[in-house]
């Protein structure tokens, strides 16, 4: 079955750039994305998308730590000692 899909620039472009940093086809990546969130319990997969456009928002605004940042806090938080 084929199904074509317009997606929205900013959504091309991080599955092109995913697709390319990972050497994967883009249409087999598309599919297993699919395949991920179809498999999410309603609930779930809503809750995802809001934490994803989240993200993404924060991201747009420069509102990101580092990944070190991030470990510390992991670190921290949880009395981990993971490195970058």
């Amino acid at each position: 079955m084929s199904i074509t899909l317009d997606l929205p620039p900013k959504i091309e472009a991080l599955l092109r750039q995913r697709a390319q940093s990972t050497g994967q086809d883009i249409s087999q990546l598309a599919i297993a994305v699919l395949t991920l969130g179809l498999s999410l319990e309603d609930n779930d997969f809503f809750e995802a998308l809001k934490g994803i456009q989240r993200g993404l928002d924060d991201f747009e605004q420069g509102q990101f730590s580092s990944l070190e940042d991030f470990i510390a806090e992991q670190n921290q938080k949880y009395g981990l000692s993971l490195e970058a």
